[in-house]
């Protein structure tokens, strides 16, 4: 008997999803709760279970294809006579076979361990791939190269992202290059490129060797790497769109997977906007329509909160965090917010009452491959500056490799937007509307201040907030960001003053 399996409503007013890809494919058995697919909604990737065990007879859907909540997207043929005979492949007594790909995978185990332990290991076998899909291995293998939906457009950054905040103040590159021996900038690969891009090309799995320097005497700088990896995922040596001649355009490939046309000045390429991208291009829109923003500036002196990160760096790198500016802001807002709660509210459409939050959840706008997510931190108010840092790094970590779920993104109540970890300075974030209000954040640097009539070299954070005007006046707003810096700039105050 076919069950006809429609894509189900995974909540919070969700209608729509792109297939990303499939995880099955038609013939194979499945057992109840094995992942079908993966979909990406308006707001996270989700993996779609299968609702009963059997065989699959009938995809109907292709992958990059927009499915609708309540499309028919599988058949699946039902009963023990459909599912069980594959999995009757695997009796018992063949689990040792199993180590076979799982050790091919590159999962090496201690020759130790094998052995000398009897029967008591078999008991994780159980969490490989099932015997009866054989193809698995090699899916799984392939699993983390980047999809072309998921690849639309290059990564530019992330706004909390890789780098997290800026530094503090970049040296000057003749002056970086001259403070590092010449063994220790070229390093084994007769590269020259600073410790800390040889580590960020570790991280980012690039070989340095095949990476071209843009730097002072060819020096590997932090955008070649970044420009590699990117180039890379395409398949291309370069990220840079080449221009297109009409007389080309038969010869010519697409640059972002879409069709090449030729409107009265020359070449383009119209793409589909869809995804998290143009969900998110429909709530700018819905924020700046529905909304009077303003924006208003000012700078915190965190010259203090530089020296305890630099005190407190050996206990956070024990914890396996690292203490930045952000995890200090963050938790500056959430006091503050309590202060002065209508920042921290809702207001309805037709303005006749707002909706007062009473918990304080703040969000992280966070730039992917795919476009800006916006996760956020339950309860921050309740939350050490330790604690929110390790949650900053899970939440950009899971942002990256498309792991976050409708939990992490749902129930914001502040965002914060971290530009500065590119390296702007100042700059209007619009609100995650229904959000009233939102803080960016820009680079740290080295600024000269007038203190008591002299003049002292102190390291200033600029900080814009935009809100909604409808809600909050320019004063209730002003008072808000004064109290905000004034945690920063006197960090023993938000310990005194905060839960």
């Amino acid at each position: 008997m076919a069950f006809e399996f429609k894509f189900p409503d995974v909540g919070e007013g969700i209608t729509e999803g792109e297939l990303l890809s499939w995880k099955v494919a038609e013939g194979d058995a499945v057992v109840e709760d094995d992942t079908l697919a993966e979909v990406e909604t308006d707001k996270a990737v989700v993996e779609i279970p299968s609702p009963r065990t059997g065989r699959i007879l009938k995809l109907h859907a292709e992958e990059g294809e927009l499915i609708e909540v309540g499309q028919v997207i599988v058949s699946i043929e039902e009963g023990a006579g459909a599912g069980e005979p594959a999995r009757a492949e695997a009796p018992p007594e063949a689990a040792p076979a199993a180590k076979e790909p799982e050790q091919a995978s590159g999962q090496a185990r201690p020759a130790a361990a094998e052995e000398v332990t009897p029967p008591s290991p078999p008991a994780p076998e159980p969490t490989s791939a099932p015997p009866s899909e054989p193809e698995r291995p090699a899916e799984a293998a392939a699993e983390p190269a980047e999809t072309e939906a998921e690849a639309e457009e290059f990564y530019t950054g992330s706004v909390v992202g890789q780098l997290e905040e800026a530094p503090d103040e970049e040296e000057p590159p003749a002056k970086a290059a001259q403070a590092q021996p010449a063994a220790e900038r070229e390093g084994e690969s007769g590269v020259s490129a600073m410790p800390s891009i040889r580590q960020l090309a570790k991280e980012m799995g690039v070989d340095l060797g095949k990476v071209r320097g843009t730097g002072p005497q060819g020096r590997v700088l932090r955008q070649d790497v970044e420009d590699h990896a990117e180039a890379a995922a395409y398949g291309r040596e370069t990220v840079q769109a080449p221009s297109v001649q009409p007389q080309e355009m038969e010869q010519a490939e697409s640059w972002m997977g879409g069709s090449l046309q030729q409107d009265e000045h020359g070449v383009v390429e119209r793409v589909a906007f869809k995804g998290v991208r143009r969900t998110m291009a429909h709530r700018m829109a819905e924020s700046l329509a529905k909304q009077a923003q303003v924006t208003t500036t000012d700078e915190a002196d965190v010259s203090i909160l530089k020296r305890i990160r630099e005190k407190e760096r050996t206990l956070a790198a024990e914890r396996g965090i690292r203490l930045t500016y952000l995890a200090f802001v963050i938790k500056a807002c959430a006091a503050a917010l309590q202060r002065f709660p209508r920042v921290n509210a809702v207001l309805a459409p037709d303005c006749d009452e707002f909706v007062l939050k009473r918990y304080y959840n703040i969000g992280l706008a966070i730039d992917t491959k795919v476009g800006l997510m916006v996760p956020n931190i339950k309860n921050a108010d309740r939350k050490s500056i330790f604690k929110i840092a390790e949650e900053i790094i899970d939440l950009v970590e899971r942002a990256r490799d498309r792991k976050l779920d409708l939990a992490a993104l749902n129930g914001g109540t502040f965002t914060i937007s971290n530009y500065g970890a590119i390296g702007g300075i100042n700059a209007t974030p619009a609100t995650n509307y229904p959000e009233v209000a939102i803080l960016g954040m820009g680079r740290v640097r080295e600024m000269p201040v007038v203190i008591d009539g002299e003049i002292k070299i102190r390291h200033m954070l600029p900080l814009s907030l935009t809100f909604d005007h409808q809600l909050i006046d320019g004063a209730e707003a002003s008072r808000f960001l004064n109290l905000v810096i004034g945690f920063l700039e006197d960090p023993d105050r938000l310990l005194l003053e905060s839960i």
